[in-house]
């Protein structure tokens, strides 16, 4: 049995990665149970490990105990205190033996803020020590476009060993530890606790709808059209204008009773429209399933270019019947927004490598005093 955790106990919603989320809940004063709550704790992007463990001491502490049953990627837990307590050991034995000086060699990777960079980037070299490695760091790589850091202890393989065995944290900028990491350094029974958290699944309430322009936290710069989230149940679809008709609203309650028995972390997604480019540049609007929905918040900058063809989309599926758009206005809107953007860059180039006389004799440009755009070195035509 689950018991609902009061609010006033335990500021739980500091952990929510969705800033739009995290207000949502605190706005309907949400009650969690102690397994949503030490799970958000996990789900934490950005709060180091060292305030994790306090916070599920402070459960362990404070809150009632629960048990959870088995489910097809986790164990069954009698005690969840115990399970926090066997969690925190593992984190901390795991954490110990990555400072342990011993054979071995370290490396680093950056997960850079660059615009569209979606994966790390390795330093390229070994260091003796993590000592040795985090010096090297601080004093020369620690560059303001670097928002994650990966530090990664290789073993060196002995005769017997058939894998390699690794571990590694990652750090915030501060080089506090965010998480832990391993490969072929557990045993069966660790390796069953340390992915505890990965076989549950929870249905959060959100604040979103069919057809709101989000963004998922991990790639902040590619704006999404929301079709629909796991979560949603069968009354949620229909008020999001899902036909009643459509096999997908009416298996919607059968979704819901699987993933609450046997869903774990993969099942929290969700599926949006999204433009993607193919290899002439040419966009295309696709649809998705993505993960997670935890990490899903409003994007708030304007659309420009093709990416207004997301605010058709969205307009097309609208849940207000008012403000949708029927399918004529949005087949001729997405045409639109493609030709004008077309014209844009066409526009953009020529400005670029013809000169300004040339184009006003052509009527492109007005002539304007003093217009500095075009500059000695671009060529006639």
């Amino acid at each position: 049995m689950q018991q609902k955790v009061g609010r006033r106990r335990m500021n739980i919603f500091r952990f929510i990665n969705s800033k739009d989320i995290r207000e949502y809940l605190r706005e309907l004063q949400h009650q969690f149970t102690v397994p949503e709550a030490a799970f958000l704790i996990y789900m934490s992007r950005t709060v180091p490990l060292k305030e994790k463990f306090d916070a599920w001491q402070e459960i362990i502490n404070t809150m009632p105990d629960c048990s959870l049953e088995e489910r097809p990627n986790m164990k069954a837990l009698p005690s969840f205190h115990q399970f926090l307590k066997d969690y925190m050991a593992l984190q901390k034995k795991m954490l110990a033996g990555f400072y342990q000086q011993e054979k071995a060699v370290y490396t680093i990777e950056f997960y850079e803020k660059e615009l569209g960079k979606k994966d790390w980037v390795d330093l390229g070299l070994y260091f003796p020590d993590y000592q040795t490695a985090v010096s090297n760091l601080t004093e020369n790589w620690l560059e303001d476009d670097v928002e994650k850091i990966r530090i990664t202890k290789h073993y060196f393989a002995d005769g017997a060993a058939k894998q390699e065995k690794e571990l590694w944290i990652e750090t915030d900028r501060q080089l506090n530890v965010l998480s832990l990491g391993e490969k072929d350094c557990l045993s069966d029974s660790e390796i069953d606790t340390a992915i505890t958290f990965e076989g549950m699944w929870f249905p959060f309430p959100t604040p979103f709808h069919r057809g709101d322009i989000l963004v998922n936290q991990r790639n902040p710069e590619s704006p999404i059209v929301l079709q629909d989230i796991s979560v949603w149940g069968q009354e949620e679809l229909l008020r999001n204008r899902f036909s009643e008709d459509d096999p997908f609203v009416k298996n919607a309650e059968k979704r819901l009773e699987r993933c609450q028995r046997y869903g774990d972390t993969s099942d929290m997604n969700y599926c949006a429209y999204y433009l993607s480019a193919d290899r002439t540049g040419e966009y295309h609007l696709c649809s998705e399933v993505f993960w997670s929905y935890l990490d899903l918040e409003r994007y708030e900058k304007p659309l420009e270019g093709e990416a207004k063809i997301l605010s058709v989309a969205a307009g097309g599926i609208q849940p207000d019947r008012q403000k949708r758009a029927d399918i004529e206005l949005v087949c001729n809107a997405v045409r639109l927004f493609i030709q004008e953007e077309q014209c844009r860059k066409l526009r953009k180039w020529m400005e670029e490598i013809y000169t300004k006389e040339s184009l006003e004799a052509l009527g492109m440009v007005k002539k304007c005093m003093g217009d500095k755009r075009y500059e000695d070195g671009e060529r006639n035509i």
